[in-house]
């Protein structure tokens, strides 16, 4: 099981979700990664960065983990899911 983390940015827009989309994707993935808060000196398999916009460019390079995926969209939820499915489905491999 991957073990990720998620990091909200801004939320400079209101028309999208960023709470819903965490939900919806760690529902998706319940059985496929295990979900935190960040926290200082642990690692890991991947990052999500929930953004409502994309003028951000910040990645949270403090944070220390392999992959980072970035959502600025409910569009973008889907293809996290799946790139996660990805990764878990290559480390079982």
């Amino acid at each position: 099981m991957l073990q990720c983390t998620v990091k909200f940015c801004g939320g400079c827009n209101p028309r999208y979700d960023r709470g819903e989309a965490y939900r919806t994707i760690r529902e998706a993935l319940s059985g496929t990664a295990s979900f935190s808060l960040p926290e200082d000196g642990v690692h890991y398999d991947v990052l999500v960065i929930l953004r409502g916009c994309t003028g951000c460019e910040y990645l949270y390079e403090d944070i220390d983990a392999d992959i980072r995926l970035v959502s600025v969209s409910a569009e973008d939820v889907h293809s996290v899911i799946r790139e996660i499915q990805t990764l878990e489905k290559h480390k079982k491999d």
